[in-house]
């Protein structure tokens, strides 16, 4: 019997060994979504805090497609030691398995490490083409022309389109969706008149709701953003259980070690508290957001089951 406790204990010894030492090398995060967007540059903020506190190199790699399977993929089957990273979000982590055939589950197959960032989405209008300054003048104006109003997005089975058809079963509403290839082209349009509503993230928008060519009615999360305070959520104009924010996070292949994810998720917890990350990250866009390990895996299920839901109900499918 003592000697199967020793053989036992040796062979958790490398594993221990491993954490204490780690890392030894390289860390790589891998983007699944295009350089410059939201996931790319707060992978990039959270590589250099990384790389000073650890003393070792940390870099980013790009790897896109599939709406951010094949970077989320390539990493679960990587070696699970530490070093090499997702930047996972609601796409390719809690909404793909529903949308598409996939060859892995990024709910099994990757290990949540830490989360970095939420944004919430923003409803908004043209007010030339929807004439309406309140979410309650919105839902009366569209439920008066039920069916006959469009609402724009960054493309089927984004987060702004599963937001908009949750919005729509939430509050018994009926809107068409127009789906576009990025955000950018969709916000063109509804400058110009050619599409009236539109959900998207805050700060790509606020500059033309400042210059009064677009009008913010309401954000999707359980709280006010801070890029507009001014702005009252859903939660508060009579849904209260509607919260929905694009987050960004970091992943692990499922099998690394629990002794090495925590030491990650410390460092993470440690580089999103400094008050200068969290104003880099401001300035991108984006508001920092730490979790404990076991409420971020409490999100994870619930986002799989509340996107589940919406995609079958509205019978989503991509392109």
């Amino acid at each position: 019997m003592k000697r199967l406790a020793l053989l036992a204990a040796a062979a958790l010894l490398p594993v221990c060994v491993s954490a204490q030492t780690y890392p030894t090398r390289a860390i790589k995060i891998v983007v699944a979504f295009p350089a410059g967007g939201g996931s790319d540059l707060a992978a990039r903020v959270v590589a250099q805090k990384l790389s000073e506190g650890f003393g070792q190199p940390v870099v980013v790699e790009n790897r896109v497609g599939a709406n951010g399977s094949v970077g989320a993929e390539a990493v679960a089957r990587a070696a699970p030691d530490g070093y090499t990273l997702v930047m996972g979000s609601n796409a390719n982590i809690t909404t793909n398995p529903h949308l598409m055939a996939l060859s892995y589950d990024p709910m099994k197959d990757l290990a949540p490490v830490a989360m970095l960032t939420v944004n919430p989405l923003l409803l908004f209008v043209n007010p030339a083409v929807v004439p309406v300054a309140s979410f309650r003048e919105f839902l009366d104006y569209v439920r008066a022309r039920e069916g006959k109003v469009d609402y724009a997005s960054a493309g089927n089975g984004s987060p702004a389109h599963l937001s908009g058809e949750l919005l729509k079963l939430t509050a018994g509403i009926k809107m068409v969706h127009v789906p576009y290839k990025g955000g950018p082209p969709g916000v063109n349009d509804v400058l110009g008149g050619r599409v009236g509503v539109m959900l998207a993230a805050a700060p790509t928008v606020l500059p033309h709701i400042r210059a009064g060519k677009l009008r913010g009615i309401v954000t999707t999360g359980a709280h006010r953003t801070v890029f507009a305070p001014e702005i009252p959520t859903i939660a508060e104009s009579g849904f209260p259980d509607f919260d929905v924010v694009i987050w960004n996070a970091l992943f692990a292949p499922s099998a690394t070690p629990g002794a090495v994810l925590a030491k990650l998720h410390g460092e993470i917890g440690r580089i999103l508290a400094q008050p200068d990350t969290k104003e880099l990250l401001l300035n991108q866009g984006a508001e920092v957001q730490t979790m404990t390990d076991a409420a971020f895996r409490e999100l994870l299920k619930a986002e799989y089951e509340r996107w589940g839901k919406v995609i079958r109900e509205a019978k989503i499918k991509v392109d």
